[in-house]
């Protein structure tokens, strides 16, 4: 018979969310006394990717950081932006600085137990919940689940979703020629006429940065779309013909009005992009993943619902954006530049970090007066899209 090891809370995967909540329990002195376990099957994990993400002044990784960055930029065929980031730095760090720090802090910790397994399945008790792993059982009053649910693959298709797709190189060149000072927030110079797609740069070095290109679209691309876009991107644009490529990310992340919400129950949570953390209108989700774990211990101490849910004028905002990306995908680097120049940068990174005034949003809303944004406002009001 299996033995079942007992803990206060257990949390399923230590990826991006399972470490960034594993890491706020550490940090707070309420739980030292609670016992924490994560599971995950740590494997070596040799992709190195980058999250970005921007706050004011410093903050838990700033000692990580790659690379921060206070003025970026925003090209399109409709004009373009110059950007202000002194008051939100755009801050970069890549994946392996951050699973070896966040793992670091916890193999200290006492109350943390890390625990290498792979989860069967997870079933709910009167009063517990057990944690069926393919080594034994684990016990826990309560579970926290960074496991896609079945339900959001069967029903993926009948909510309005696209996919962030994008493939990315960190080039080396042998002249130094990049501005170091200033990023890419976006340029849709170089892009397919029938897609929401663009080019992003995060400088890092003189002669070193990242090039990535981005698609908001339903269909992803032969890998062959992105490096001829890359190429063309490096030659034209940063007027780099001899360079050498080092390190290359890609990626698919979903981007949907999918209620990742109902697949939480009392006592299980579902965490990261089950838990429907990632911005559905960007795709950003790194400042959503730490500020949803530090709400999750306050509603801990305030013995409030463990199910994290978006605010619903941000909800309803992000349907509206989502649904006018869906059905007019080839208008995205307009709307964008009509957002990007009509409002300070200030209100727009409070607006995606989901804490704008209503004087922020109504300023914003004005901004994209669109007749396509009326026409799928209307359709939602009639549930056309959901």
């Amino acid at each position: 018979m299996k033995t079942i090891s007992q803990f206060d809370y257990i949390i399923v995967g230590g990826g991006l969310s399972g470490l960034h909540l594993s890491y706020s329990f550490q940090n707070d002195n309420y739980f030292k006394n609670h016992k924490i376990l994560v599971i995950d099957n740590f494997k070596s994990k040799k992709e190195n990717n980058f999250f970005s993400f921007w706050e004011k002044g410093k903050g838990n990784w700033d000692s990580i950081l790659k690379s921060k960055w206070r003025s970026g930029k925003f090209f399109s065929n409709y004009g373009n932006v110059n950007m202000d980031f002194s008051n939100y730095n755009y801050k970069t760090l890549n994946s392996l600085d951050f699973f070896k720090f966040v793992r670091k802090k916890l193999e200290k910790k006492k109350q943390i137990k890390l625990i290498k397994d792979n989860i069967l399945k997870i079933r709910e008790d009167n009063e517990k919940v057990v944690v069926v792993g393919n080594k034994k059982n684990y016990y826990g009053k309560h579970v926290f689940d960074s496991r896609p649910n079945k339900k959001f693959i069967r029903e993926f298709n009948n909510y309005t979703t696209l996919k962030q797709h994008f493939l990315g190189w960190i080039i080396k060149t042998k002249e130094k020629k990049i501005n170091k000072k200033s990023f890419v927030f976006m340029d849709y110079r170089i892009k397919d006429k029938s897609s929401t797609a663009f080019t992003y740069v995060l400088p890092f070095k003189k002669n070193k940065a990242l090039i990535e290109h981005t698609y908001f679209s339903k269909n992803e691309c032969e890998k062959n779309v992105y490096e001829k876009y890359l190429m063309e991107y490096i030659e034209k644009f940063l007027k780099i013909s001899d360079y050498e490529i080092i390190e290359s990310e890609s990626g698919v992340i979903p981007m949907t009005s999918y209620p990742f919400y109902k697949d939480s129950s009392k006592k299980i949570t579902k965490i990261g992009s089950a838990g429907g953390w990632i911005k559905p209108s960007t795709g950003y989700s790194f400042y959503n993943c730490e500020k949803y774990s530090l709400k999750i211990l306050k509603n801990i101490k305030k013995g409030k619902s463990l199910t994290i849910t978006q605010k619903k004028k941000y909800m309803f905002l992000d349907k509206i954006l989502l649904g006018v990306l869906s059905q007019f995908n080839h208008k995205g680097d307009m709307i964008f530049y009509k957002m990007l120049n009509k409002n300070k940068t200030d209100r727009i990174l409070r607006f995606l970090n989901e804490e704008s005034s209503n004087i922020d949003d109504l300023k914003i809303i004005f901004s994209l007066r669109s007749i396509d944004f009326v026409k799928v406002f209307i359709q939602s009001l009639y549930k056309k899209i959901l």
